[in-house]
């Protein structure tokens, strides 16, 4: 696909119910790779009140990306702590990254990435870390040629 120029800016209360949308089709890709991902009846709901709370926490960051048509992607990342017996418990951590379909494989998730870094480096952070579900080849794919490798390994049983 060719490359896109998106203009990466805060996200606004106005900017939520786009937000929302994006979270949907995030959450219904995921679903369709493991049911485990089955939004709540009131998710939508209930994530539009977390994106509320995050915009106005100075703890988290949360961009979107614009082109002509609109708002074509969303991140949100923040600032958490390990346990305290380490020597650097802060660490930002990504909550969410999203390029709706049609505008995947143009560039905009690296250009999303980066003043989410720079804002991770401006609250003091040095250690960025995301989770995603296995089933999802994109981000399998998207988060090492960011920079990322693993270190840690989640495992889980159906009861």
């Amino acid at each position: 696909m060719a490359k896109a120029t998106a203009v990466i800016r805060s996200a606004t209360l106005r900017d939520i119910p786009e937000i929302v949308r994006l979270w949907e089709e995030l959450m219904d890709f995921h679903q369709e790779r493991d049911p485990f991902f089955t939004r709540a009846r009131n998710g939508a709901d209930l994530f539009r009140r977390f994106v509320e709370q995050n915009v106005g926490n100075d703890a988290a960051c949360v961009l979107v990306a614009v082109v002509e048509d609109g708002i074509v992607g969303y991140c949100q990342g923040m600032i958490d702590h390990h346990p305290p017996a380490l020597a650097e418990p802060d660490y930002g951590q990504i909550l969410d990254f999203m390029v709706t379909a049609s505008h995947r494989h143009t560039g905009i998730g690296r250009q999303m990435f980066e003043p989410l870094c720079k804002w991770f480096r401006r609250e003091g952070i040095r250690r960025i870390e995301v989770r995603h579900s296995t089933f999802n080849d994109l981000a399998a794919d998207f988060w090492p040629k960011m920079g990322f490798k693993p270190y840690l390994r989640t495992l889980f049983m159906e009861l």
